[in-house]
């Protein structure tokens, strides 16, 4: 059971270069949180053809990337959906989860 406990929460999961070749370039943007006021940044994928963006937010475990850094990295990243359809950007094999011995 501990095992399906990682997996709550992800709907799916592509390497980050899969995702790039389904979802159009990648860019990096600046945003500002309007409930805080806090400025994060994103990535965003934009499909050539549809103009349609795609929003990916960084892993709060993993952190912001430069675009140095993700290139760097591109073999070592993953992009996964979330059940609340929101995408997040992570390291491949990344586990948020942190096991809770109970017994």
């Amino acid at each position: 059971m501990a095992e399906n406990a990682k997996q709550v929460g992800i709907k799916n999961s592509w390497s980050l270069l899969t995702f790039a070749k389904a979802h159009g370039k990648m860019q990096l943007g600046s945003f500002t949180n309007q409930l805080t006021g806090e400025n994060f940044r994103s990535c965003i994928f934009t499909d050539p053809e549809t103009e349609a963006r795609t929003f990916v937010n960084f892993s709060s475990n993993m952190g912001e990337l430069s675009a140095d850094q993700i290139k760097a990295q591109k073999d070592d990243l993953q992009v996964v959906e979330l059940e609340s359809g929101n995408f997040s950007l992570c390291q491949k094999g990344a586990n948020s989860w942190e096991d809770v011995e109970l017994f």
